[in-house]
Parts: C-alpha cells; sequence; structure tokens
C-alpha cells in the first residue's frame, strides 16, 4: 500500500464501496434454499472458462499484432488502450474476490449456510488473475519457444 498513488488508492475505495453494496443487496429473511444450492460444475466451468478465456483471446490479438503489458495496480482500469485492457481485468478480478469473500463470510455467519454463488463470484475472480498471468505468460515466449529474459530479449 506503500506504492500505491492516487488511482491506487481510488480503486480500493471503490472496491469497499462496491463490496458493501453487495452486501446491501443480500436478502437474509428470504427464501435461501437457492442459495444453498452448491453447485460445483457451475464453479469450475467459471474457474475453466475464465482462466482459458484471457489467453486464448489475448493470443487471437496477438497474432494481429497487439501488444499486452503486464497489468499495474496504479493505472486507470478504464482505459481506451488495447495494450493496457489487463488492467480493467485485474480490477475486475480483485472486485470479485473481495465481494465475494465478504459475501460467503457474511452469509456463512449470519445465516449459518453456505453461500455458492457467491463462492462462484471468488473463484471467477481467482481464474481472472490466472487468465492474465498465463496471457502474460504465453505471450512473453519467444518464436522458438524459449521465455524472454533480461539476457534473451530482443533489443529494439
Amino acid at each position: 500500500m506503500k506504492n500505491w498513488n492516487k488511482i491506487g488508492k481510488i480503486k480500493s475505495l471503490v472496491i469497499m464501496i462496491l463490496c458493501v453494496l453487495s452486501l446491501s443487496l443480500l436478502s437474509f429473511n428470504g427464501e435461501t434454499e437457492s442459495k444453498n444450492d452448491f453447485h460445483i460444475v457451475t464453479i469450475i466451468l467459471t474457474f475453466l472458462f475464465f482462466a482459458l478465456f484471457l489467453p486464448l483471446i489475448s493470443k487471437f490479438w496477438s497474432l494481429f499484432g497487439f501488444k499486452f503489458e503486464k497489468p499495474n495496480w496504479n493505472e486507470n482500469p478504464i482505459t481506451f488502450k488495447f495494450s493496457k485492457s489487463f488492467n480493467f481485468f485485474q480490477f475486475i478480478a480483485f472486485w470479485w474476490i473481495s465481494s465475494g469473500l465478504v459475501n460467503v463470510i457474511v452469509v456463512g455467519v449470519f445465516n449459518q449456510t453456505f453461500d455458492g454463488e457467491s463462492t462462484n463470484l471468488f473463484v471467477g475472480g481467482i481464474s481472472i488473475l490466472i487468465g492474465i498471468k498465463l496471457s502474460l505468460k504465453w505471450l512473453n515466449k519467444s518464436e522458438n519457444g524459449k521465455e524472454k529474459t533480461v539476457a534473451n530479449k530482443e533489443l529494439r
């Protein structure tokens, strides 16, 4: 948190506000039957979709010459630069992780039940971060299969 600039602090404040808003949308006196349905298949499919979607789409766009940069927390997530698009996905991932985790904990404490929908949100956020990591790893491979490092990076 020491290295955060104004944008990083605003992003964390927005995530905190969105988590509080998601808590206000929870209904504790409604029917909890639909919330108790824990669909492991849905969570696995969500994880696989996001973990594979970002690498495949970024690889597709890199074939057309687009470059992708590693996301930085201190940069604006709403940008129109294609190379900075992972910043938006990183912001969404941290929002989903924090909102899902807070909702699972609150529902678990007050209702003594397990909230599968919020767990799906949490797993979706984790899988987006994994997808970003896999995308960057896949895109940083050079044509001969070696990973680009400082020692073997091409000079331009």
